[in-house]
């Protein structure tokens, strides 16, 4: 046997001291034989491990091994250090918690100690997670763990918290802190008068969520501070002002006095309490709690004075006083007001009633009515009637406005008590069946009934409201009445048998009916847009819901389109057709109007400002109703300046206007040309252009743009816009320009003759500016264009001569050639003289053959133009050049 034993002990020897001899510690790193290495986890788990290679060495990588929960040492020399990375929150309750520890068993499989402040921590593993799991004591603050003098873990408890303020029961002299993690929570009280400040210990519960502190100085009132530490640590300060306060009397005081008790809070006094009672002291006893005391009240007689809305007060041991109340004697009290469905009887409930002489209501502005005692219970008259001590009838007068109510009694001698007044609400009365018309601009309805009161006795609105519902017709404001009707202030609107219902405090109590007046129809005006306004009554204000029916003389009908409406005009566009005579119905809602007519619309220009260029042009004639016009039978003049039509729809006429030309039309005058459409049919009037003075057809006024150099012949081209030969006229730095000759085509050139050219020349005006100017028809435009620039003359330089015979053979030679210069000079001028004069002429022929000609064909040049309203544009006068 003992052989068997002494084996079976080399074999344990042998396991635990040889295991994994395959590695070993080389230079702080694990080196293995093997590259494929088996381990025995603490679990019982066989893993095999594919070493680190570095050369023909293999080493075990520890950081990276994926069961460091479960590794044990290697061997006794290869050993691990135990690593907690993370523990759980630890609240300060303690208890079980699961956690990762590494590397944590020798060699030999045996979990390594750990422990923590001096003491060990028990170990188990849980083999459903691979993890230990460990028991804490309730604690807090720093929690810290370790293993072999290492400290592996630093953590804390959970930290305490208060988030509300702590409870304070004077009743019972607790103080009571709700929170979280309270372990090890103190506090400490400071108070008024309080010798020495004490420390209660305080009672913790299982949760740690709530701890009790007993002491007996909460019992009485004082302005205490308390702070409470947490764990050792000051958390907060709190303070408790802690007055007696008084709430209410219990019971009813009776003119005899006596013993009455008063609740509230913070009443126990630690030595004595006193009272007052009006101007009179009284005693009082304390009842061995915070919330109610005993105070002796002196007969109503004793009292000396009104037993009505009395002060009372206390004083808790000389220091701390007390709010004040009011108490009475035992004189009536309205306590509810009741109304019988919508009668004018009321039930009126209290306490000492019996005494009762009259009462008193608010029937108008400042008008007190008082309400005389019945003896019977039957009421059909204002008056009231006492069934018992606690409950009154009254028969209020049908006028009586809400919010004031009191009662008036003796005290069966010469004192006469008034009770409080009293707030109560009346639900006014709707006579049935009422209708009302109203313009659709709205008016002001006088709704009948009984207790018709929009305002209380103090001014305040009734929650009163009138509305149609969906309809969206309102009354407001409503006006207060006399109490028998009251005024609703109808908002515009249309339609018929529309009902109003009436609320009180949202709840219907009656209706009545409005019915719009019906739309009107009177006079007609036509816009200068063309389209029509109607003048009337009661045409209400929405598009949306009208409907002009236009009515022709055959019976048939169509719908113009409505744009516009108020009360008393609407404006709408009349429908497309030929004929212009019509009468009119207009439908708002469900209403219609009278049939107003018939009307007949006359023609309208709809033009303004339109400018007509010199070069003639096709005119476009914007309006409505051309409806009788026809192109044979109508004519257009522009002043007296015929435009012949070319075409003629309902709202469009075109006609051809020749140029502005004085050869080709003799009527053209300068300003403004009024437009006249005149027609031969039957029944057709002339029309006029409907525009303010200033705004009729006018040809658009000349502007200059460019100009030429002066040629050799002072003949100058200017270039712009609208040049026309009417009362044309041309100024060149005040001098004329003559023979002005414009180009037919596009009438934006000209040429003319500068005549002051030779002074210009002769006394070389060069660098000075000059303007230009150029009127048509009494239409005229300036501009500065050119600097003139004079091109001097050729000039010879003198020789001295070096002998008299050379010089006199050169003189000679120079007057000779000087001679014959001149001569030769004067013949050029005068054939040139000759030569220019018989050109003009032949210019002045063919200026004259070319009028004759576009007399002729004027229609066939003039320019196609549509025109509205424009103005003849400014030039730019950077586009000015000099003359060179």
């Amino acid at each position: 046997m003992k052989v068997i034993y002494i084996y079976l002990l080399l074999l344990l020897v042998c396991k635990f001291l040889f295991v994994k001899s395959s590695c070993s510690l080389e230079n702080e790193k694990i080196e293995c034989t093997n590259e494929l290495e088996t381990f025995l986890l603490y679990n019982e788990t066989v893993v095999n491990v594919k070493m680190d290679k570095n050369g023909a060495k293999y080493y075990f990588n520890v950081l990276e091994f994926p069961y460091k929960n479960l590794l044990c040492d290697l061997n006794i020399l290869i050993k691990f250090t135990p690593e907690i990375p993370s523990f759980p929150n630890i609240p300060t309750t303690g208890g079980e918690f699961g956690f990762t520890f590494n590397f944590p068993c020798d060699y030999k499989r045996i979990v390594k100690q750990i422990q923590t402040e001096g003491s060990l921590l028990s170990l188990s593993f849980d083999t459903s997670k691979n993890q230990f799991v460990t028991y804490l004591d309730p604690g807090c603050g720093p929690f810290n763990i370790s293993s072999d003098g290492i400290q592996i873990l630093s953590t804390t408890y959970e930290t305490g918290a208060i988030p509300n303020v702590p409870i304070l029961d004077d009743d019972k002299g607790i103080l009571t802190i709700q929170g979280s993690n309270l372990y090890n929570t103190s506090i400490k009280i400071y108070s008024n008068n309080i010798v020495k400040d004490t420390n209660p210990i305080g009672a913790l519960d299982a949760s740690h969520s709530s701890v009790t502190f007993s002491a007996e100085e909460f019992l009485t009132p004082n302005n205490w501070t308390i702070e409470v530490s947490i764990c050792g640590s000051f958390y907060k300060g709190y303070s408790f002002t802690y007055l007696p306060v008084l709430i209410k009397m219990e019971g009813v005081l009776n003119d005899n006095g006596g013993n009455m008790v008063f609740t509230g809070k913070h009443l126990r006094p630690k030595h004595n309490v006193t009272g007052t009672f009006g101007n009179k002291t009284i005693e009082c006893l304390t009842t061995n709690s915070s919330k109610s005391i005993t105070c002796t009240i002196p007969s109503r007689k004793n009292y000396g004075f009104l037993g009505y809305d009395i002060p009372v007060t206390i004083t808790i041991d000389g220091e701390y006083k007390s709010n004040t109340i009011r108490i009475s004697y035992d004189l009536p009290l309205i306590q509810s007001v009741s109304q019988r469905g919508n009668s004018q009887i009321f039930d009126v409930t209290g306490v000492y009633f019996s005494g009762v002489k009259n009462m008193t209501v608010i029937t108008g502005k400042n008008m007190k009515t008082d309400i005389i005692q019945k003896k019977t219970a039957t009421l059909e008259e204002p008056g009231f009637y006492i069934e018992s001590n606690y409950t009154i009838f009254i028969f209020l007068p049908n006028n009586t406005q809400p919010g004031f109510m009191n009662l008036v009694v003796g005290d069966g001698g010469s004192e006469t008590f008034t009770s409080p007044r009293y707030n109560f609400k009346i639900t006014p009365t709707i006579t049935a069946g009422q209708t009302f018309n109203s313009t659709t601009s709205g008016n002001d309805l006088e709704i009948k009934g009984i207790f018709m009161r929009t305002v209380d006795s103090d001014g305040r609105d009734v929650p009163l409201t009138v509305n149609s519902g969906s309809g969206g017709l309102v009354c407001n404001p409503l006006k207060d009445g006399d109490g028998l009707l009251f005024t609703c202030v109808l908002g515009p609107g249309f339609g018929s048998s529309h009902t109003m219902n009436v609320y009180y405090n949202l709840i219907p109590i009656g209706s009545f009916t409005v019915s719009y007046n019906p739309p009107y129809l009177g006079t007609s005006e036509q816009e200068k847009d063309g389209t029509i306004k109607m003048n009337g009554k009661d045409l209400g204000e929405s598009v949306k819901d009208s409907i002009m029916t236009v009515v022709y003389s055959d019976g048939n009908t169509v719908n113009g389109t409505v744009i516009k409406s108020s009360h008393t005009s609407l404006i709408f566009r009349y429908p497309i057709g030929n004929r212009n005579t019509a009468s009119y119905i207009f439908q708002l809602g469900d209403q219609k109007s009278n049939k107003a007519g018939p009307f007949t619309l006359k023609p309208i220009i709809e033009n303004t400002d339109p400018a007509v260029p010199c070069g003639g042009g096709v005119v476009t004639i914007n309006g409505h109703y051309f409806f009788n016009y026809t192109k044979d039978t109508t004519t257009i003049t522009i002043g007296k300046v015929p435009c012949n039509i070319s075409s003629i729809s309902e709202t469009t006429i075109e006609c051809v206007i020749v140029p502005n030309l004085r050869s080709l039309s003799p009527y053209y005058t300068s300003g403004t040309k009024p437009l006249v459409i005149s027609s031969s049919n039957p029944g057709t009037e002339k029309v006029y252009q409907l525009t303010p003075a200033g705004l009729n057809y006018k040809f658009a006024p000349p502007t200059i743009t460019n100009t030429s150099a002066i040629d050799q012949t002072a003949l100058i081209t200017i270039y712009g816009t609208s040049f026309g030969d009417a009362n044309l006229e041309i100024l060149i730095n005040d001098k004329p320009c003559t023979q002005p000759e414009i180009n037919i085509h596009t009438y934006s050139s000209l040429t003319c003759n500068v005549t002051n050219y030779d002074e210009m020349k002769i006394y070389n005006y060069s660098n000075t500016k000059f303007n230009i100017s150029i009127s048509v028809d009494g239409q005229y435009f300036i501009a500065d264009i050119f600097q003139f620039k004079y091109e001097s003359g050729i000039i010879y330089s003198e020789n001295k001569s070096t002998g008299f015979p050379n010089e006199m053979y050169l003189g000679f030679v120079v007057f000779v050639i000087f001679i014959a210069l001149i001569s030769f000079a004067a013949k050029n001028q005068i054939e040139k003289y000759f030569e220019e004069r018989k050109s003009r002429k032949a210019f002045r022929s063919l200026d004259n053959l070319r009028l004759k000609l576009r007399q002729k064909h004027a229609t066939e040049i003039a320019k196609h133009y549509t025109f509205g309203e424009q103005s003849a544009p400014k030039p730019d006068k950077s586009t000015f050049y000099d003359i060179r």
